[in-house]
């Protein structure tokens, strides 16, 4: 006997459901059993990335302090130096009135009239000023006379011959020279001693 064609339909559609609701199922079984080799490589690969991102964050912070202290240093090196170009014109304006004050001491002028000892005073006072204002911005003169000879601080552009000293000593200074706080501002002109011609020199 044969089926109604439509019971025959319906059957097909069975066995279609059917497989279908198999097909789910294995695809849900397949989605919810991960093979833990790749799960495992994944975190890996997780932790990896993350450790090398730290590491950049870390490296960045690190430049940018350095960044930070260095313009810091920069600021306040420029501040402690900032009087360092005035500070050389001044000296220029010590140097003559030392030149005058020289001069005036060898032609007598401290001994002369009341005149002429009051414009004396008056230039040492200006030039204790200058030099009490350079203090005050950290410029100090160097102490050169009768020290060793030091080529940082000293450009010695005669050599005198001294038995009174012992070699490459200061004997005297045709300019000061001056330091600011640490730095030098500009060498002492000096006077440099030598054993006389006659006296061996065993140094």
């Amino acid at each position: 006997m044969s089926k109604n064609p439509d019971m025959k339909a319906r059957d097909i559609d069975d066995m279609d459901d059917s497989q279908h609701a198999e097909g789910a199922a294995e695809t849900l079984d397949g989605a919810g059993t991960a093979d833990p080799t790749d799960v495992g490589e994944r975190i890996e690969t997780l932790e990896a990335e993350l450790y090398e991102t730290r590491e950049r964050y870390l490296r960045a912070e690190a430049e940018l302090q350095n960044v930070i202290k260095r313009h810091s240093r920069e600021v306040s090196e420029r501040a402690r130096y900032a009087a360092e170009g005035l500070g050389r014109d001044l000296l220029d304006i010590i140097d003559d009135l030392d030149r005058a004050l020289d001069h005036v001491a060898t032609i007598g002028g401290d001994t002369g009239g009341d005149d002429l000892r009051g414009v004396v005073e008056g230039v040492r006072l200006v030039r204790g000023a200058l030099l009490a204002a350079l203090e005050r911005h950290g410029i100090n003169r160097l102490d050169a006379h009768g020290q060793p000879f030091d080529p940082g601080e000293h450009d010695a552009v005669t050599m005198v011959e001294s038995a009174e000293h012992g070699p490459n000593t200061v004997v005297a200074e045709h300019r000061a020279g001056y330091r600011i706080h640490d730095r030098l501002l500009r060498p002492a002109m000096v006077a440099v001693s030598k054993p006389p011609a006659d006296e061996p020199n065993d140094k």
